[in-house]
C-alpha cells in the first residue's frame, strides 16, 4: 500500500519531516568555511553579498566558460579581463544576468558591481548564475522572445499568471516582431508582465518577465521601430 501522508503546513518538509535543500555550488563552498573559518568567507565580496559566485560565461566573448569572481566585480572586469572582450571588431551592448529569466544590462552600467543588491536594482538578478554577452549584432525584442520561450516551455502550468501570461507575453511580442503591432501594444506589455510577476506562484513565474521588462527599459527604441519602421500586413 502506498505510504499515507498526514496534513502538514507549508513550513514542513518532505513528508512532515526536516527538510535541506541547497545546490552544488553552495555545498561547494562549505569544506572551505568550515577549513578557514566564517570571517575568512566574510572577507570576500561586499557587505551584503558575501563570497564567490560561479557564472557560466556565454555569449559574444573571445573566452567563455565556467568562472568563480568575487561578489561585487564588476561586469567590464568580467567582459574585458576574463572574457578578453568582444570580438571580430563589434560592440558589447548588453549582458544577461541569472538565466534564461534574467535581465539584460546596457552598457551604461558596465561599471556595475555583480552582487545581489545591484542587479536588482537593475532590473535583473543573479539567478543561476548565467551570464550571456551580448554584442551590437543582436536584436533585443528577437533575444528576449528567445527566452520568453523557454519560459513558456518550462512553467509547470500550476498557476493561472504563469501558465497563461508567458503564453500571452509570447503572442505580443510576435506580434510586435511580424511588424503587426501599434504602440499601445508595448504599454499593454509592460503591463501584462508587471502581472505575471507579482501574481505568480513561484520564482519561475516571477522572473519569467525579466528579460523583456529589462529590454523594454533599456532599448525601448527597438521595439518602436519594430511598429514605426515596418508596415502592417
Amino acid at each position: 500500500m502506498p505510504r499515507m501522508r498526514p496534513p502538514y503546513p507549508s513550513t514542513s518538509g518532505l513528508w512532515d519531516s526536516p527538510t535541506v535543500i541547497n545546490n552544488v555550488e553552495t555545498m561547494g563552498n562549505i569544506p572551505s568555511i568550515i577549513n578557514k573559518g566564517a570571517e575568512w568567507f566574510a572577507n570576500i565580496g561586499t557587505e551584503k553579498s558575501k563570497g564567490t559566485k560561479v557564472f557560466a560565461l556565454a555569449g559574444h566573448l573571445r573566452n567563455t566558460g565556467l568562472i568563480e569572481v568575487p561578489m561585487g566585480i564588476t561586469l567590464r572586469e568580467i567582459v574585458f579581463d576574463i572574457g578578453g572582450g568582444i570580438p571580430g571588431g563589434r560592440e558589447f551592448k548588453a549582458a544577461q544576468t541569472g538565466g534564461p529569466s534574467g535581465g539584460c544590462i546596457p552598457q551604461e552600467y558596465l561599471d556595475t558591481p555583480v552582487d545581489y543588491e545591484s542587479l536588482k536594482q537593475l532590473g535583473s538578478i543573479m539567478g543561476s548564475g548565467g551570464l550571456v554577452i551580448i554584442d551590437d549584432s543582436t536584436n533585443m525584442p528577437d533575444f528576449a522572445k528567445f527566452f520568453m520561450e523557454f519560459c513558456v516551455d518550462e512553467s509547470c502550468g500550476k498557476c493561472v499568471p504563469c501558465r497563461i501570461g508567458t503564453v500571452q507575453i509570447g503572442k505580443l511580442l510576435d506580434k510586435l516582431i511580424a511588424g503587426e503591432g501599434k504602440l499601445e501594444d508595448l504599454d499593454k506589455l509592460d503591463s501584462l508582465c508587471q502581472v505575471v510577476t507579482t501574481t505568480s506562484l513561484c520564482g519561475l513565474g516571477q522572473s519569467a518577465p525579466n528579460p523583456v521588462l529589462s529590454t523594454l527599459k533599456y532599448f525601448r527604441s527597438e521595439y518602436e521601430t519594430l511598429i514605426t519602421q515596418t508596415p502592417a500586413a
